[in-house]
């Protein structure tokens, strides 16, 4: 079983199919839609995947949900405990035996002892990421309840047996949000040296001869160039629209704003601004006339761009993309060109 995304005109869904994208768990799909339906797209893909791992779980242990719940035969105590346990790790490491390395050898009971909490914890995945997967069952079992009992007057057993199932749950909740001990600190050096940071600016430059792009130089040049001078996220670069530019006046300025689900957008994984309000970052002028030339002499070769008002488009036909919007993932690998020619990794964070 995996989570399908799909697009119907300019609508995109999410759906649990098998290998022949046939769907197999319509109350799943349901649930998605009637609990979620006035959430954003990412917020319903991000539902899907957590319950993708609930129902793999459940059915390695030979567990049908809706059945269950429909007989009243609820999680017990023991299956809720069993459950949180596994819902800790990684959803590669979720039933499997993990393997740690021989530790034997060591004599310090101490130096064992720290290297198998370490090898047990690289297997955890955060705090925030398991309470979600918990709360993502509460309310899919609330509604397989609702679905199934909701037409009735159920008994009051049944109600009570529900509740203190729930209850349970919403305990494990409230034990995964304890407030996390990290605490921010203040950066005493650059993450980038001062030296690899100059190449990197050089190196990215359509006219130098180290530059590691074959093609679409200008375009890659711009995205990197902007990203450096305003911090924008990748998703944010990749929706930038021509109208967000500030062809006048100071000539130094780019709106940015969120557009949740936007219908213009032709991407299956339409990118979006994180968090926080509209503003206006500002570039150099310079770079905002460059803009402008890639816009007015670069994009207008490829007859798809005219199909929308996004900037940045893919310049090679690989399966008839040329003129469409860029993604995400080609900003990775143009990240990962540079940072293979200056033999520095790049941590991509935002």
């Amino acid at each position: 079983m995996k989570v399908s995304v799909y697009a119907a005109g300019s609508r995109r869904f999410v759906s649990f199919v098998d290998e022949n994208e046939i769907p197999v768990q319509p109350l799943a799909d349901a649930f998605i839609y009637s609990e979620f339906l006035n959430a954003s797209f990412s917020t319903k893909k991000r539902i899907a995947y957590e319950l993708k791992i609930l129902l793999c779980y459940f059915e390695l242990h030979g567990i049908e949900l809706s059945n269950r719940v429909a007989s009243g035969n609820f999680l017990s105590s023991n299956e809720i405990s069993c459950l949180y346990g596994q819902m800790m790790l990684r959803k590669e490491s979720l039933g499997k035996i993990q393997k740690t390395s021989n530790t034997t050898a060591i004599t310090s009971k101490k130096i064992r002892n720290a290297i198998s909490a370490s090898n047990h914890n690289s297997y955890k995945v955060s705090c925030e990421t398991r309470t979600g997967r918990i709360r993502t069952l509460r309310k899919y079992l609330s509604f397989l309840f609702d679905y199934f009992h909701g037409d009735v007057v159920p008994p009051k057993g049944l109600i009570g047996a529900f509740q203190t199932m729930q209850n349970r749950l919403k305990a494990k909740e409230n034990y995964s949000t304890t407030k996390s001990r990290a605490q921010p600190v203040e950066l005493s050096e650059s993450v980038i040296p001062d030296n690899i940071y100059k190449q990197f600016l050089q190196i990215i430059h359509p006219s130098n001869s180290k530059n590691p792009f074959l093609n679409c130089k200008l375009r890659n040049y711009l995205i990197i160039s902007i990203i450096a001078q305003t911090g924008l996220r990748r998703s944010e670069v990749c929706k930038l629209k021509i109208s967000d530019c500030q062809f006048h006046g100071d000539f130094n300025k780019i709106s940015v704003y969120a557009t949740p689900d936007d219908k213009s957008d032709p991407r299956i994984n339409r990118p979006d601004k994180k968090c926080g309000r509209p503003h206006m970052s500002g570039i150099t002028p310079q770079l905002m006339r460059e803009v402008q030339f890639y816009i007015t002499n670069e994009r207008t070769k490829y007859p798809k761009a005219n199909s929308h008002d996004f900037i940045f488009v893919a310049e090679k036909n690989t399966h008839a993309t040329a003129g469409l919007p860029i993604t995400r993932e080609m900003i990775n690998y143009i990240f990962s060109k540079v940072s293979a020619s200056l033999n520095f990794k790049f941590i991509l964070i935002f």
